[in-house]
């Protein structure tokens, strides 16, 4: 069968029923004649046509576009195990795509199969001891159902519409959402995976421990979750945010440092934004409350450069503050099209003795002209818990147990594609890596940065024997979210 004929079947039908060796591609119902390997059983689809694969072929970023081969929308764990064996057999790379918030190809492949992992959303079971959840569900979607039962995860990434296996992959960092309880990947009980050879495993820090550590925070090189099992706390109903200004920039990193330190509150953060021709510091300050009984600013502010008289307060319900940024998404989006900026978002993991000094040239170095409307900067600190997770790199231990993820979340000034834009922004990353590298830094890998394969065995640096023994027993066939470049 001629490569003319796949591509017209895969254009006038949706479903592919098998692939064909001779001509590297997958093959459509209205195509199927001629030899070919047929796909299995599947509980959902297996989808080719041009709308599904342009769908999954960018993401967040906007940089990099790579078209899959094909799209499963699975029914079930079964089908991604299947499909999972059926690419190995035969070589074809597989990507998990989430909400594909990633900036810089994570979760693409160049004619592979893109499993959208939006098709496993089961929330199982809610309760004291903890959650059972598909890797599909989005975080907004479990909080709700454990809000219902006065329960909550007990740390948030800002943006809540991420799916749980995606930020898991990555670690799940939290601006304000209870950074004194470290990463996401310090609360998983258990986890479900379908790794590169298609067995479906149940792995935690007592069974398949090898797999667990590299999964949490393996950028998903090693299996692909499709179930978790997550710790869940009691949700006070209202949580009450102080907000402080800084005119100048100057003063927000030093009074986070303060409130941080001193772990009184559920977590604060900092933020910077262009404002005409200034680049305004904010710091905010979370704390649970029960109406009735509201927190002591005056208490919990003290030692600020500013006194506690000085912040804007405002009180949320849980939900509402939780997905406070979701909304603040939706107004970009409704204001720029956010979706079709390009976003260069540098990301990088700091200690407590380095931060200073590193934040204080990178502001002194940007002016608000540097940036678009719809930019930020952010600066979340995070506790490192003790638990070990050698996928996930943090920054080089220094005196205090904090760490601190420096965010350029910056965007092009226009929808559509920008490449000079791109170009400039992937050699400013790279020059801010180097420094911050210089100073005991590491990647936060959501961002826009170009790594070679050195790159990464230097990221993971005594941590990459195992994690390359961890690959090639689990993935041998190298098929696994080939985007970042690991392997």
């Amino acid at each position: 069968m001629s490569r003319r004929a796949l591509v017209r079947g895969a254009a006038l039908g949706v479903a592919a029923v098998g692939f064909s060796a001779t001509a590297g591609a997958w093959v459509a119902e209205a195509a199927a004649a001629g030899p070919f390997d047929r796909v299995p059983r599947l509980d959902g689809e297996l989808l080719l046509d041009t709308g599904s694969r342009a769908a999954d072929s960018v993401d967040q970023g906007r940089i990099v576009a790579r078209t899959p081969g094909a799209v499963l929308r699975p029914g079930s764990v079964d089908d991604v195990a299947r499909m999972v064996r059926f690419c190995a057999d035969r070589g074809i790379e597989v990507s998990a795509r989430g909400r594909g918030h990633t900036t810089h190809g994570q979760s693409l492949t160049e004619n592979g199969l893109v499993v959208e992992m939006r098709g496993l959303g089961r929330i199982h079971r809610v309760g004291p001891r903890g959650a059972d959840v598909d890797g599909g569900v989005l975080w907004t979607e479990l909080m709700t159902a454990a809000f219902a039962r006065g329960l909550t995860p007990p740390v948030f990434t800002g943006y809540t519409d991420l799916t749980i296996a995606g930020t898991l992959a990555v670690g799940g960092a939290s601006p304000g959402a209870g950074s004194t309880r470290g990463l996401q990947i310090d609360h998983v009980q258990e986890l479900e995976i379908v790794t590169g050879r298609g067995e479906v495993l149940v792995c935690s820090d007592r069974r398949h421990a090898d797999l667990f550590r590299a999964a949490l925070g393996g950028l998903g090189q090693c299996g692909i979750i499709v179930r978790a099992r997550l710790d869940l706390v009691p949700a006070q109903p209202s949580v009450r945010t102080y907000q402080f200004t800084y005119p100048t920039g100057d003063g927000a990193v030093g009074d986070l440092r303060t409130l941080t330190e001193r772990g009184e509150v559920l977590g604060a953060y900092a933020l910077w934004a262009p404002t005409g021709t200034s680049l305004v510091g904010q710091l905010l300050v979370s704390v649970p409350f029960t109406p009735g009984s509201p927190p002591d600013g005056r208490q919990l502010l003290r030692g600020l450069s500013q006194p506690p008289s000085a912040a804007a307060v405002t009180d949320l319900s849980h939900p509402d503050w939780v997905t406070q940024v979701n909304r603040q998404v939706a107004r970009l989006e409704a204001a720029l099209d956010y979706g079709r900026l390009v976003k260069p978002w540098f990301d990088v993991w700091l200690n407590s003795s380095t931060v200073d000094r590193f934040l204080r040239d990178v502001l002194t170095g940007l002016s608000p002209h540097d940036l678009a409307p719809g930019s930020t900067l952010l600066l979340i600190p995070a506790k490192r818990t003790g638990v070990d997770h050698p996928a996930f790199r943090g920054p080089r231990a220094d005196a205090t147990p904090w760490m601190y993820l420096f965010d350029i979340l910056d965007n092009s000034a226009a929808p559509g594609p920008d490449p000079a834009f791109a170009a400039d922004r992937l050699r400013r990353n790279a020059e801010l890596y180097r420094r911050a590298r210089a100073v005991g830094g590491s990647r936060y890998p959501i961002g826009a940065l170009e790594f070679t394969k050195a790159d990464w065995i230097a990221h993971y640096g005594d941590a990459w024997p195992a994690f390359r023994r961890a690959k090639n027993r689990f993935d041998p066939r190298n098929i696994l979210n080939p985007g970042p470049g690991i392997f």
